[in-house]
């Protein structure tokens, strides 16, 4: 966990310093409002917190890795044009 502060504190610093906190203000925002169809960031939360739970009871874990598993492969073939945003983000762009 003090890993994970320390990450998001190493992005707000670089944020801050780049002066690009309108940029990821907005970026934010958009991640928790829905898009056309698609649900919006806490509900995937939301959902994966759900299941994430039901694999701490012995009998329920393989079904809960399971839909964790449909999950993630749901959240990557979805229509957000996940492979594009990602090659656009690796070049640069």
């Amino acid at each position: 966990m003090p890993i994970f502060f320390l990450i998001v504190g190493v992005l707000l610093i670089v944020v801050a310093v780049n002066d690009k906190i309108p940029e990821l203000t907005g970026l934010v925002k958009e991640d928790f409002k829905p898009s056309g169809n698609q649900p919006a960031f806490p509900v995937w939360i939301a959902a994966i917190f759900v299941i994430g739970s039901l694999g701490y009871i012995k009998s329920f874990k393989p079904v809960a890795n399971a839909f964790l598993v449909l999950i993630v492969i749901s959240m990557l073939l979805s229509n957000a044009g996940f492979f594009q945003q990602f090659t656009r983000a690796v070049e640069g762009k």
